[in-house]
């Protein structure tokens, strides 16, 4: 190749002195980091593809055959090489109902893996985890599956339980306005878990929740009769809700003050909740319409920008 005058563009010109003929290099990995970036943009920004072609002076359905190569050409997770000293936090989203869903891990800091299964389940989480080195804590919002996942795989790491769906759970079950004294005295109780900062402030809570528990046993035994069908028994418990919100603390006690005397780790998983979940929901239907596959990278791709993304000074 000889180099042969520049265009009007001001591009060089080679000249090929065996086919006799000239050409401009083009300089493809440069346009498609160009449109990489214009994709990624419209893809986890607000504004529309109509926005986008006004821009650039281009139609949208330029625009859209810029596009077709991304959404194939999925960017993978990048796995940390340790995770000494870090917590991770653990949580899912539905990209489609009954059909997807993405498992997502992240520290404070970033976004350090995911993957995706048809459902949550002990199979998915554990494929999940064997993927990931050993954390310093884990939280999560104690899914059976996923409990079970993290106790074979990392069984000395420290475990915090949500706060957050402990205490919107028990409120569910509670309801508004508890017509029993033992609902009344359990929802006051259930509503002071996100004060609580201190080892004493613990121990008071710990306290009251077996003073209630010892004053109400006998409410909570309380038995209906009557007839079932194809059932061998003809009775059950009468304050089943009550029952289950006492369950769902006792099981979580254990694990639901780790973070008192650790302040590297969060007592919610609002980092995924908050700052993924909610965001990848509000791009799924700002984008409906698509196929699964590209819900898929849709998903995929904003994670990834998140990973890339410089992490917060403020952030342990």
């Amino acid at each position: 190749m000889q180099r042969r005058g520049k265009t009007a563009a001001g591009r060089q010109r080679w000249f090929c002195l065996e086919c006799n003929t000239s050409r401009v290099r083009k300089s493809n990995p440069t346009r498609l980091r160009h449109r990489e970036k214009l994709f990624v943009a419209w893809l986890c920004g607000t504004e529309s593809l109509s926005a986008y072609a006004r821009r650039y002076g281009v139609s949208r359905r330029t625009l859209q055959r810029w596009f077709e190569y991304f959404w194939t050409q999925t960017p993978a997770p990048k796995a940390p090489p340790a995770l000494e000293g870090q917590s991770l936090i653990l949580d899912a989203v539905s990209v489609e109902p009954r059909r997807m869903m993405a498992l997502i891990g992240r520290t404070p800091r970033r976004v350090v893996w995911w993957t995706f299964a048809e459902w949550e389940s002990y199979d998915s989480w554990k494929l999940f985890c064997s993927k990931l080195p050993t954390p310093g804590a884990v939280i999560c919002d104690g899914q059976r599956g996923l409990f079970t996942a993290i106790r074979e795989r990392w069984p000395t790491v420290a475990f915090q339980r949500c706060l957050i769906h402990v205490l919107r759970q028990a409120l569910a079950k509670l309801t508004l306005h508890p017509k029993t004294l033992a609902g009344q005295d359990l929802r006051k109780l259930v509503k002071q878990l996100p004060t609580i900062r201190t080892r004493r402030q613990k121990r008071c809570w710990v306290r009251c929740w077996k003073q209630w528990h010892s004053k109400h046993h006998r409410f909570l035994a309380e038995r209906s009769y009557g007839d079932i069908q194809n059932k061998n028994r003809g009775w059950w418990y009468t304050h089943k809700k009550i029952r289950a919100v006492r369950s769902l603390i006792r099981n979580s006690l254990p694990y639901l003050f780790t973070f008192i005397g650790h302040p590297e780790i969060p007592r919610t998983s609002n980092f995924v909740e908050g700052g993924i979940n909610s965001r990848l929901k509000e791009l799924l239907y700002r984008h409906r319409g698509l196929i699964l596959a590209q819900k898929q990278a849709l998903v995929s791709w904003f994670l990834a920008a998140k990973q890339n993304q410089k992490p917060p000074r403020n952030v342990l």
